[in-house]
C-alpha cells in the first residue's frame, strides 16, 4: 500500500499523469520516488488484498481498493470475501493509458454504430461498470520455416480465374502475447492482446495501486500451439503484403500445414492492463473489455429482437409495394417464394449452429491444431461483434445477394404455366429443407423448433402441388403459402435468438474450472 508522505491517505496510479496521486490532498509522486520511499524493489514480492467471489470462485487481486461490491465476472451482487496475500511480481508490466471515461466513450460509440442492440447495453452500462484489471501474460517466442501454396481467385468480368502460389516463410517473432488468466474469456482477450514491447516498463507495485489484477493460473505450455499460429497468421500476413495482383487468397490449408512446422517458447511474464465490463442476461454472460494501452476493444452486442423486427417490418412495406408492381404470381409462385425464403432462413440457422459449435468446443479445449483454427476464426467473428454488434459481413451481403437473386428468379418463373415445374421446385425445395435439417443435427446445439414447423409447412405445401387433392383450388395454396411464411418468422426470430446466443458466454463457475476458458 503506497501512503501519502504528506496527509497519509492513498495514493493511486493517474492515468493522465502516469505517476501516484494522493485521492485527498492531490499531491504527485513518481513512480520510481514512490519505489524509492517505500524501500520496493523490481522482482520482489508484495502483499495484495484477495478478494474472493462466493457465488462463481473468481478471485482477483487488489491494492489501494475499497471493499468490491459486485463480481466482475458472473455479474453476483455480493460483497467478496476478502484475505491478504504475496503476489509474485512479474518482469515487466504495460500501465494504463486509457482513461474509464475515454472506455465508456468508445463503448458507446460500438453500441450507436449497431442500429439494433440491446437496449440495456445503452441503459444499464455506465463509465462504473468497466473495471481496471490487470491481466497477467505470458509472453512467446516463435518461429516458422516452410513452404505451402496458396490458392488465389481473380475475377474478370464473368470469368474467374484459380490461381497457386508459393510461398516461403522465415520469421521469428518474439513478443507473442497470451492471457495466463482463467477468469478472463480468451476469445476476447486474443482479439486486444497486442502492445508493442516499447509500452512496457520494469514492474513495480505502483502501477497496480487503485486497480485490480489477476494471477497466472494456467500452464504456460497450454498456449503454445496459439504461439505457433500467431506466427504463422504474421508471417503469411507478412509475405502476401508483396504478393502481386489483385487476388483473393484462402490461406486455411497453409496455415494448417505451417502449423506443424513452427516452433515456439514461452520466454517470461508480465501485466497489460484492461478496462473490463460484464453484465447478466438471460442466464448468461455480457462482456466488453478494452485493452488499457492501445485502445482496442472487443465487445459482446446481441440485437434487440423487438426493435429489429420493426425495423424489418418497415423494409418490408416498400419492398412489398415494390413486388406487388413489378410481378403478377400464381398461387403456386407465391408457396415455392415462400418455400425458398425458408430454406435460406434455415442456412443461416445452421450457419450459426455450427458456430456455436466451434465456439463452445474452443472453449472447452485450449489445445491441438484444430482449436486453434476454430480460436482464429472466433477472433474474426469477435472482430466483427467490435465494430458494430451486428452480423457477420459476409453474410449481410450474401443475404442481400440472395434477395436480389430470388427477385430475379421470381420475375422469370412468373412467366411459367407448365405445373409440373411447380411441382418439382416444391419436392425439390422439401428435400433440400430436410437436407439442411440432417446436415445440421451433426452440430451439439439443439435445433430450434421453428426449423420442424417450417419443414411441415413445406411438406404440407409439396403435397398439395404433387397430389392435388383440392383439384387446383386456389384458396389451399394460399394458406399454406401463409404457414410457409409464418415459419419463415419463427425461423428469423430462432436465428435472431442463436445469435444472441453466440454473442454471450455461459455464467462462470472457476471452482470446476480446469482450463483457460469457463466450462459452465
Amino acid at each position: 500500500m503506497y501512503g501519502c508522505p504528506g496527509c497519509g491517505s492513498m495514493m493511486t496510479f493517474d492515468i493522465p499523469g502516469q505517476e501516484l496521486k494522493c485521492s485527498r490532498c492531490g499531491r504527485t509522486e513518481s513512480v520510481t520516488e514512490a519505489d524509492q520511499r517505500e524501500y520496493r524493489t523490481a522482482g520482489s514480492n508484495f502483499s495484495v488484498d484477495v478478494l474472493t467471489c462466493p457465488t462463481c470462485g473468481a478471485e482477483i487481486r487488489a491494492m489501494n481498493t475499497a471493499q468490491a461490491a459486485f463480481c466482475s465476472y458472473c455479474g453476483a451482487s455480493v460483497m467478496l470475501d476478502r484475505r491478504t496475500s504475496d503476489m509474485e511480481a512479474p518482469e515487466t508490466v504495460a500501465p494504463f493509458r486509457v482513461t474509464r471515461e475515454e472506455c465508456f466513450a468508445k463503448y458507446q460509440d460500438l453500441v450507436k454504430k449497431s442500429l439494433c442492440a440491446d437496449r440495456r447495453l445503452k441503459k444499464e452500462v455506465t463509465a462504473e461498470s468497466f473495471r481496471g484489471i490487470y491481466v497477467p501474460q505470458y509472453i512467446y517466442s516463435a518461429a516458422v520455416r516452410g513452404e505451402a501454396v496458396l490458392e488465389g481467385t481473380e475475377t474478370k468480368g464473368n470469368d474467374t480465374y484459380y490461381y497457386n502460389t508459393t510461398v516461403e516463410l522465415n520469421h521469428k517473432f518474439d513478443h507473442i502475447l497470451h492471457d495466463a488468466s482463467r477468469e478472463m474469456p480468451d476469445a476476447m482477450s486474443e482479439k486486444i492482446a497486442r502492445v508493442e514491447p516499447d509500452a512496457f516498463k520494469p514492474f513495480s507495485p505502483a502501477y497496480l495501486s487503485g486497480y485490480y489484477a489477476d494471477i497466472p493460473d494456467t500452464k504456460e505450455e497450454a498456449y503454445l500451439p496459439f504461439a505457433k499460429a500467431e506466427a504463422v497468421r504474421l508471417g503469411l500476413k507478412d509475405v502476401m503484403k508483396d504478393l502481386q495482383g489483385g487476388y483473393h487468397y484462402n490461406t486455411a490449408d497453409a496455415e494448417k500445414k505451417l502449423v506443424k512446422l513452427a516452433h515456439a517458447e514461452c520466454t517470461g511474464k508480465t501485466l497489460i492492463p484492461v478496462w473490463f465490463m460484464s453484465i447478466r442476461s438471460k442466464g448468461r454472460m455480457l462482456y466488453a473489455i478494452q485493452n488499457g494501452v492501445t485502445g482496442e476493444m472487443a465487445a459482446d452486442m446481441p440485437m434487440d429482437i423487438p426493435r429489429f423486427g420493426l425495423i424489418a417490418l418497415l423494409a418490408a412495406i416498400p419492398l412489398f409495394f415494390l413486388f406487388n408492381s413489378i410481378l403478377t404470381l400464381r398461387p403456386e409462385m407465391v408457396m415455392i417464394a415462400a418455400m425458398a425464403l425458408a430454406v435460406g432462413a434455415q442456412w443461416f440457422v445452421n450457419r450459426r449452429r455450427t458456430n456455436i459449435r466451434d465456439r463452445e468446443a474452443a472453449e472447452n479445449a485450449i489445445d491441438g491444431a484444430d482449436d486453434l483454427t476454430r480460436r482464429l476464426k472466433q477472433r474474426k467473428r469477435m472482430a466483427s461483434h467490435a465494430k458494430g454488434g451486428g452480423a457477420n459481413t459476409m453474410e449481410t451481403a450474401g443475404g442481400f445477394g440472395g434477395m436480389i437473386l430470388l427477385i430475379l428468379l421470381l420475375t422469370q418463373f412468373s412467366k411459367i404455366n407448365d405445373a409440373r415445374v411447380f411441382k418439382i421446385a416444391a419436392a425439390a425445395l422439401t428435400g433440400i429443407m430436410a437436407l439442411q435439417l440432417w446436415w445440421g443435427s451433426r452440430t451439439r446445439v439443439k435445433t430450434p423448433l421453428g426449423c420442424y414447423g417450417a419443414l411441415i409447412a413445406m411438406a404440407m405445401g409439396a403435397a398439395v402441388l404433387v397430389l392435388d387433392p383440392f383439384h387446383s383450388d386456389d384458396l389451399p395454396v394460399y394458406f399454406i403459402a401463409l404457414l410457409c411464411l409464418a415459419s419463415v418468422v419463427w425461423v428469423s426470430i430462432e436465428l435472431l435468438l442463436l445469435h444472441n446466443r453466440e454473442c454471450s458466454n455461459p455464467l462462470p463457475q472457476f471452482e470446476s474450472h480446469q482450463g483457460g476458458e469457463d466450462n459452465a
